[in-house]
């Protein structure tokens, strides 16, 4: 969290376009993430979030423009420790697939953490994130075995387990029922508020988004609008120039 604190933001993004196969998606794009913020990124199928949110931790590089994470040119930045990613339908695992949720968790840990811990600091680390999402009874079973939302949050702990400033999720209620969503969207609130976490999330509920989120960053029209201190009238607003209700137990956009 040191980094974080330090400079005060974990994004920043200064006129960043990017194309695909030279049809740009993202234009002129502007946006800071400030250490603690909640982001929900929202908009229509093919807006560009999942886009976003790659070149936001580095997974696509942008055509033009600038992008800082914690401070630093991203071209130049190394302490990839600090942030923790969960890509879209990361819970889709075959069945048979061989690995208890502890080892996941685990696989988490050795990819994010530098240094040497001895092996009881090292279980120590895994166990307190798979309680901290409560999956802590589920460590010896596999991970084929579980239901979509069990699996979700054996995702977000493995994120957890290298001790991350920042989370970055893209779409990661995809699939789970609505009593699920609601849990997982309660687990950020807490990692975000009573913690300090940052969160940056793109999600196809926009009724979540607006429930948990401080902020939302409506990708429309190759641009990033970013709506702070929503009030119902902002609500609606933004929901009907997206084409959607508000209220809808769930909104695919």
């Amino acid at each position: 969290m040191d980094r974080c604190l330090e400079c005060g933001e974990v994004v920043r993004m200064n006129d960043v376009t990017f194309a695909y196969n030279g049809i740009p998606v993202l234009e002129g794009v502007n946006l800071k993430v400030n250490c603690g913020d909640f982001l929900a990124l929202i908009g229509r199928n093919g807006a560009a979030k999942s886009t976003l949110l790659k070149i936001m931790v580095g997974l696509l590089r942008p055509k033009s423009g600038e992008v800082r994470l914690f401070g630093r040119d991203i071209r130049n930045f190394r302490d990839w420790g600090l942030i923790g990613y969960i890509s879209q339908n990361a819970g889709d695992i075959n069945a048979s697939f061989p690995a208890t949720v502890a080892e996941v968790v685990a696989s988490g840990y050795y990819g994010g953490l530098k240094g040497f811990l001895d092996r009881r600091a090292r279980k120590n680390i895994i166990d307190e994130a798979m309680e901290l999402v409560g999956i802590r009874d589920l460590a010896g079973r596999l991970i084929g075995e579980l239901s979509g939302g069990q699996r979700q949050k054996v995702f977000l702990a493995r994120a957890l387990a290298k001790k991350p400033a920042a989370l970055f999720l893209d779409e990661p209620t995809t699939g789970i029922d609505a009593a699920a969503r609601e849990e997982f969207y309660r687990l950020l609130a807490h990692l975000n508020r009573e913690r300090g976490m940052t969160i940056v999330i793109v999600t196809h509920d926009i009724g979540a988004a607006f429930t948990r989120a401080q902020k939302i960053g409506c990708v429309r029209d190759r641009h990033v609008y970013i709506h702070e201190q929503i009030n119902e009238v902002d609500q609606n607003h933004i929901a009907d120039v997206l084409g959607y209700r508000i209220g809808d137990d769930y909104v695919d956009l």
